[in-house]
């Protein structure tokens, strides 16, 4: 994704998580920072809350 992004000329990538998920150290240890959370973002399915997106980024 990010060779592919680079060759079409972009210099950023972002994407957004549910706060907590698995899924936020490793895109960290992809080199993706934290912007921030907006609370309240995602319905978790199974309890019908409302739970927090962190949203992330890098630089190519």
């Amino acid at each position: 994704l990010e060779t592919e992004a680079a060759a079409r000329g972009r210099s950023l990538l972002t994407l957004d998580t549910r706060t907590g998920d698995a899924a936020e150290p490793l895109y960290a240890g992809l080199g993706f920072q934290t912007a921030g959370v907006i609370p309240g973002y995602c319905r978790d399915t199974l309890s019908d809350r409302m739970d927090p997106t962190t949203i992330m980024w890098k630089a190519l």
